[in-house]
C-alpha cells in the first residue's frame, strides 16, 4: 500500500477479511465506518451495552430518533447505520463469546486499554 490507492492484490486482500470489533465508541466507530466504505468482507460488531446520552454524543452511527434505539444495544444500531454505508460488506452483530478463529484480525477497546490482535 502506497497511501493512495490499492493495488488489485490488496483489494482482494481487504474483500476476504473477517473483522471482529468491541466497543463501539469514539475513534472505534470511526475505524469501522471506514472499513466498510473500504470494503472489507465482514464486519462482526460486539457491544451490549444499552444507548446513553454519552453514546450519543460520541456515535454519530447511532440514529437520534428515539423509537430507533429503544432496547436495542449498541452493536445493533451501529450494525444498520454500517450497513447504509456499504450494502456489499456483511455486518453482523455477536452476543456473548465469538468463536475468535474466524477472524483475520480483532480490534479491541476495553476503557482504559486498547490493542489489536491480527492472526494471519
Amino acid at each position: 500500500m502506497n497511501g493512495e490507492e490499492l493495488t488489485e492484490q490488496e483489494t482482494a486482500l481487504l474483500s476476504k477479511s473477517h473483522i471482529l470489533v468491541s466497543g463501539m465508541k469514539g475513534a472505534v466507530v470511526e475505524f469501522c465506518k471506514n472499513i466498510v466504505l473500504a470494503g472489507i468482507g465482514s464486519l462482526t460488531l460486539m457491544d451490549d451495552r444499552m444507548v446513553t446520552q454519552e453514546a450519543l454524543s460520541a456515535d454519530f452511527l447511532i440514529p437520534p430518533d428515539e423509537n430507533t434505539f429503544s432496547g436495542r444495544s449498541l452493536a445493533q444500531l451501529c450494525c444498520d447505520s454500517l450497513t447504509d454505508f456499504n450494502p456489499m460488506v456483511r455486518v453482523s452483530v455477536e452476543q456473548g463469546e465469538p468463536l475468535l478463529l474466524i477472524f483475520s484480525i480483532i480490534r479491541l477497546n476495553i476503557i482504559a486499554l486498547s490493542f489489536d490482535l491480527a492472526f494471519f
